[in-house]
């Protein structure tokens, strides 16, 4: 199934509130990946992860030791509460290989101020919906009609603090979050400025491709940035690029193409609707959608699929030479065959790699980190 063209229709998602059903706790999977069973939701507690002390290396100095090394988790708490904003601070003099793993105190913008059980793998029913609403609300108060690229990106800028905010104070949810979001933009740009400096013939437009919509948030945070980065360089030599943004569930994509559309950014970004389990991500994007490559890929949807659907993009010659790629969540959910991957391709000098670590989004004591890689040569494969 693909992106189903009625979804383009300029409407307003309002649906009803939800019976009875606002303060359970519901899988993510059980609300959205299997939509249309008719077996009942399933609560789901969070699921218990091992905790460690060892610091996570760019690279492991053996391959003994690759397993423990490359995704150790590091919490006070562990993870068998949702009461991440109860845990204690890192103590004072430790340190991180990024500045951004650590939120400043004093940032009363950042604090956490939600109910506990609200918290980190919490799920409320219609929870998308409830931040669409705030969303609304919030831009109604300084909501600008002027056209313009200028506009557009204050406008995606404003929507990204607002989600930013309702996680923080409402509901736990699974954006990327204003920290990661700082250093896949930073990656980006140098993307984007390694792309403008490439000399060939024909050059074709820069290629996006956001593996995992849900809300519209990441996709939302390349467009915004791609869009200033044309902002910054009016006189410079023209810059076209396109954003494609795949999801499983068309209730997550009504909601984020709702997102684009109070953006002003459905221009740039493209959904795509994708049937669950019965495709071929290469073969969707390069038939069905015409993409011959990518030079950005944000990988953040199934995590049982990154090393499974990037070898098929590799495959497919998708992702070649000047590809950038960026893996969320590689620390906290255990990626260690991702990152054997990408670890046997550096030391075959196909990539280059590292590790961003940083807090899980929206948690003030969860370990997480993204995998940042820029492919120097075609994978052989």
């Amino acid at each position: 199934m693909l992106f189903d063209k009625s979804l383009d229709e300029d409407i307003m998602i309002v649906p009803k509130q939800p019976e009875q059903l606002s303060c359970q706790k519901v899988s993510y999977s059980d609300l959205y990946c299997h939509e249309d069973d008719d077996k009942p939701l399933q609560v789901h507690a969070p699921s218990s992860v091992s905790s460690s002390t060892s610091s996570i290396s760019k690279f492991p100095s053996t391959k003994d030791d690759n397993k423990a090394s490359l995704a150790s988790f590091d919490s006070a708490c562990g993870f068998d509460t949702v009461k991440d904003e109860q845990c204690p601070t890192p103590p004072s003099g430790s340190t991180s290989a990024n500045p951004l793993s650590s939120v400043n105190s004093h940032d009363s913008s950042a604090a956490i101020t939600r109910d506990p059980h609200k918290g980190a793998f919490t799920f409320q029913v219609h929870a998308e919906y409830d931040m669409l609403l705030h969303v609304q609300k919030s831009l109604d108060n300084h909501c600008a009609t002027s056209a313009g690229i200028s506009n557009n990106i204050a406008s995606a800028n404003s929507i990204l603090r607002s989600i930013d905010e309702y996680c923080r104070k409402e509901q736990w949810m699974y954006h990327v979050g204003n920290l990661k979001a700082r250093a896949i933009k930073r990656f980006l740009r140098q993307a984007v400025e390694s792309y403008m400096t490439r000399e060939e013939e024909g050059k074709k437009k820069f290629v996006c491709v956001d593996l995992g919509t849900y809300c519209g948030y990441s996709a939302l945070v390349l467009a915004s940035t791609l869009c200033q980065f044309v902002a910054d360089q009016p006189d410079s030599q023209p810059f076209e690029f396109q954003i494609y943004t795949t999801e499983i569930s068309s209730k997550l994509l009504n909601v984020a193409q709702s997102i684009f559309r109070i953006a002003k950014m459905e221009t740039y970004i493209k959904p795509i609707l994708i049937n669950d389990g019965e495709h071929v991500l290469s073969r969707v994007l390069k038939e069905d959608h015409g993409i011959d490559h990518i030079d950005f890929l944000l990988l953040d949807h199934a995590k049982h699929l990154y090393l499974l659907d990037l070898q098929d993009l590799e495959g497919a010659k998708l992702i070649k030479a000047n590809s950038y790629v960026s893996a969320d969540n590689v620390v906290f959910n255990h990626l260690d065959a991702y990152r054997d991957h990408m670890h046997t391709l550096h030391y075959k000098g196909v990539v280059e790699s590292r590790l961003e670590e940083m807090n899980l989004e929206y948690s003030n004591n969860l370990k997480d980190g993204i995998e940042m890689t820029k492919y120097r040569k075609d994978p052989r494969v």
